[in-house]
């Protein structure tokens, strides 16, 4: 058997191990994760995860000679800066290191199997600073003004002595932080979404509404604009949770000169009118909101709240999704509502097709996913169309569309653009 084979025996071996203990009764058990931050891809042997947040990190050696302990550390490091995680493992499946990253003085200490599973499950307990809660309300006045709110958002916090940081209490109460910061949406007003006429035709003609993976967005930058501006610890994305992440860029204006030349074709293609559907009647997996821009360039105050918060040791569970609903002030024209979808490969509440295609863009391979337009449950609802005023052949392309309309079984309007100086 060749080192190679060996080594990987040997991460087979305690993947095993770990997975049939009683940690994973508790955590996520995963091998071979490769954690996405600020540029940089890290691949962990073995992680444990809770509720999305990665606990623990463990990396395999072959052997444990001076020079593997080295470089094991300086991974395991490396690990726990990047993931924000609290412990970190070394282990040729025989003697076993732990790192508290909670204790000062950082030391490796060496362990048996059953006082790691015991570490990791009964961690030693962490006291909450005094002036945390403080910290906080502090962090928070950066962008809210109201204290009604402040005090609402610290009484949603809670205090994990396991892990020595605040978070919300649920899901929930997470994501209506987040959409505080987004503002709310006017649920009788509609979205718009520019695009050219091959892509409604395609549309139409399959019944389809089409979400694209986030790496393969069409300004690749923005995936990484939160980490740049807002470097903080647990803002990382696996590349697995990365690629089922799905986006569609809409609108609050109706008929614009920029936008129809941003993403109308040069105002040969179409403006979509959509109607929202209420939360409550969405299916889930589902987060519609507007986008949070900076204010100027260099000052976004959103994400300056958000470092401080992280600062005052606040995590969150879902930054790595929410993190794509920032963007700079130059982009503030848009006035984007983002769509995303969050897929687990088993949703199909109206999914049609997955598959994966090349962007034309940047001919990066990217992941698809297709929704039956105007499925029920599905957030936007499809109501009217309008044609850019420099498309070809307006009126008769106006009268084969409500034909095409009309014999796909859908209601939906045809309308011309109001604009008639466009040059």
């Amino acid at each position: 058997m060749t080192n190679i084979d060996e080594y990987i025996q040997r991460e087979h071996d305690v993947l095993k191990r770990f997975s049939d203990s009683k940690l994973a009764e508790i955590f996520e058990i995963h091998s071979n994760v490769r954690w996405r931050s600020s540029h940089k891809y890290v691949e962990f042997d073995i992680a444990l995860f809770k509720k999305d947040i990665i606990y623990a990190v463990i990396e395999i050696k072959h052997k444990l000679s001076n020079q593997a302990m080295e470089n094991a550390k300086r991974q395991i490091e490396n690990a726990l800066h990047l993931a924000n995680c609290r412990f970190g493992i070394i282990t040729d499946n025989k003697d076993f290191y732990l790192i508290d990253s909670a204790h000062l003085d950082r030391q490796y200490i060496k362990m048996d199997f059953v006082q790691i599973v015991d570490s990791l499950i009964k961690p030693n307990v962490i006291s909450q600073n005094r002036d945390g809660k403080e910290r906080i309300k502090t962090a928070l006045e950066l962008f809210f003004k109201q204290q009604d709110i402040i005090l609402s958002i610290c009484d949603n916090l809670n205090f994990d002595e396991s892990q020595g940081f605040f978070s919300f209490s649920t899901i929930e109460n997470e994501k209506s932080f987040f959409l505080l910061l987004m503002g709310e949406l006017e649920m009788d007003k509609a979205v718009y979404r520019y695009t050219s006429l091959d892509t409604l035709f395609v549309m139409l003609n399959k019944g389809t509404y089409r979400l694209n993976g986030i790496v393969g967005m069409n300004d690749k930058s923005e995936i990484d604009y939160f980490d740049k501006e807002c470097p903080i610890d647990n803002s990382g994305s696996s590349v697995r949770q990365l690629n089922e992440t799905y986006l569609s860029s809409c609108s609050s204006l109706k008929d614009d000169l920029t936008m129809w030349r941003l993403y109308g074709d040069d105002a040969k293609g179409v403006c979509l009118e959509f109607e929202m559907t209420p939360q409550e009647k969405r299916y889930n997996n589902f987060i519609l909101a507007p986008v949070n821009y900076a204010k100027r360039r260099g000052e976004h105050t959103a994400l300056k709240m958000i470092k401080a918060l992280s600062e005052a040791n606040v995590r969150f569970a879902e930054l790595s999704k929410w993190k794509h609903f920032f963007k700079p002030y130059d982009y503030s024209v848009e006035k984007e509502i983002r769509l995303m979808f969050l897929d687990n490969g088993r949703y199909d509440n109206g999914v049609t097709n997955r598959d994966w295609v090349k962007t034309w863009s940047h001919s990066i391979i990217n992941p698809i996913v297709d929704f039956k337009l105007n499925a029920s449950g599905f957030p936007l609802q499809l109501r009217k169309v309008i044609i850019g005023p420099k498309m070809p052949e307006l009126d008769i392309n106006k009268s084969q569309l409500e034909d095409l309309i009309s014999a796909k079984g859908y209601y939906i309007k045809v309308e011309n653009s109001e604009i008639d100086n466009y040059r």
